[in-house]
């Protein structure tokens, strides 16, 4: 069994089992992940001056907080057909304990490394927490949820580009998917949740990732998300939740060779 799989005491476990058999669903268990990436959240590739974040290199500072936006599915609010989710099975029938979140939707592809971090300990790495991410199709549109701006009707049983893993020993995960596409009134982003437990009711950090606008171009310009190219895409400075500055919250980004995409990574810091 892989090292990082998910490590779910009996509680978990139990809650996890009884939700899937009635639903004869089966899990979906996180594969192996890389280790030692040594995330930061510095800028690279080329970023452009006017993205207005600023480097903050090995200053142990918390992540930002931000908001979890109307398509979380984590219980907060309800999925498209009406119905509320929790996180320890977040879709009937669909726990997404997994690596691979892109369900081989076409895209650009996208390595994502995350190390979490606890302030309150000079930044030291934080095992077997759950991190929970979500993000949109190269057209903009969120799964489970049906919303006009958002691309039509999507059923709750719906769960591409969302997952959940525990951080390993060094207190790492690493997902595959592929980049975010973009939508009116936002630029390209990733939520992220972080729990203690999967049975927990809330998490103790909701933040989002910001990309470097020189790389979000060069991805819409790819067949997959041409249809709009980067008409109407807003920069990070000009994105409601980014303006304030993403000095925490910008994915370090580089040219993935063996992919064909790209290597994103960073720090998620909390305080616990």
């Amino acid at each position: 069994m892989c090292d990082n799989a998910p490590k779910l005491n009996g509680m978990q476990r139990r809650q996890l089992l009884v939700a899937l058999l009635g639903t004869g669903a089966t899990i979906l268990l996180a594969g192996c992940s890389q280790t030692g990436f040594s995330p930061v959240t510095s800028l690279s590739d080329g970023t452009d001056s006017s993205d207005g974040s600023g480097a903050t290199g090995g200053s142990c500072v918390q992540s930002a907080t931000e908001t979890n936006g109307p398509f979380p599915a984590d219980g907060s609010n309800t999925a498209g057909d009406g119905t509320s989710t929790r996180l320890d099975k977040v879709y009937t029938g669909s726990p997404i304990i997994r690596r691979d979140i892109a369900e081989s939707i076409a895209g650009v592809p996208l390595t994502l490394n995350i190390s979490l971090q606890n302030v309150r300990n000079s930044c030291a790495t934080i095992p077997n927490y759950y991190i929970y991410i979500w993000h949109c199709t190269p057209t903009g549109q969120y799964s489970a949820y049906t919303a006009s701006n958002n691309g039509g009707s999507h059923p709750s049983s719906e769960s591409y580009f969302r997952g959940i893993q525990q951080t390993d020993s060094n207190g790492e995960v690493t997902f595959t998917t592929i980049y975010p596409g973009w939508y009116t009134g936002r630029a390209i982003h990733i939520h992220a949740e972080v729990y203690a437990g999967l049975d927990d009711a809330s998490p103790i950090k909701i933040t989002q990732f910001a990309f470097p606008m020189n790389i979000n171009k060069v991805v819409a310009a790819q067949t997959a998300y041409g249809y709009k190219g980067t008409s109407g895409m807003l920069d990070n400075s000009s994105d409601g939740i980014f303006s304030d500055g993403t000095s925490t919250e910008m994915l370090t980004v580089t040219s993935n060779s063996s992919t064909g995409g790209y290597t994103a990574s960073i720090a998620v810091r909390v305080s616990v």
